[in-house]
């Protein structure tokens, strides 16, 4: 079975004039969304002088693999360790990871490279993993359909807590 990546190439079919309209609305949104997030965030951050996570709250240090079961840290201790653009070291954490957050789950795999569609290259990333059952709902406010891809969210090993079995 050859790669989907090689035979994307092949499709030949062209956007119509209303869905490339489209398609430049939800870019135009998603950015200005992201941009209102940043000034929300950098606003309330220095209302709230708050300290960063990282520095405040214990980061356990045990190893985190492939099979192990681990826990999903809460919204609030995930919020205090995301910057203003709600990414931690580049990881960004969006909206709709906040429902699995407190939940178990098990770690599927560790991720060190990944192809990014938008900016057409693959990536490097460390200290990531993709988490069993853990997949995006294919919901899209700003778009008249509904994604089917279902793909993994990325989770920094940061956001999880190790599970013990004892």
């Amino acid at each position: 079975m050859p790669c989907q990546l090689t035979l994307i190439n092949e499709l030949k079919r062209r956007n119509s004039w209303i869905n490339n309209l489209l398609q430049i609305r939800v870019k135009i949104l998603r950015r200005a969304k992201r941009r209102v997030i940043f000034l929300k965030n950098k606003i309330l951050n220095t209302l709230m002088r708050t300290t960063k996570a990282e520095t405040t709250m214990n980061l356990d240090n045990a190893p985190i693999d492939q099979g192990n079961m681990v826990r999903v840290r809460s919204k609030k201790e995930i919020r205090s360790m995301l910057d203003d653009y709600e990414k931690y070291k580049g990881c960004l954490f969006i909206d709709e990871m906040y429902e699995y957050c407190d939940g178990t789950y098990t770690v599927v795999k560790e991720i060190n490279y990944f192809f990014d569609e938008a900016k057409q290259k693959l990536c490097k990333c460390k200290d990531t993993v993709i988490l069993e059952g853990v997949t995006c709902s294919g919901r899209q406010r700003l778009y008249p359909c509904s994604c089917d891809r279902n793909c993994f969210f990325f989770w920094h090993k940061a956001w999880l807590k190790k599970i013990s079995k004892y």
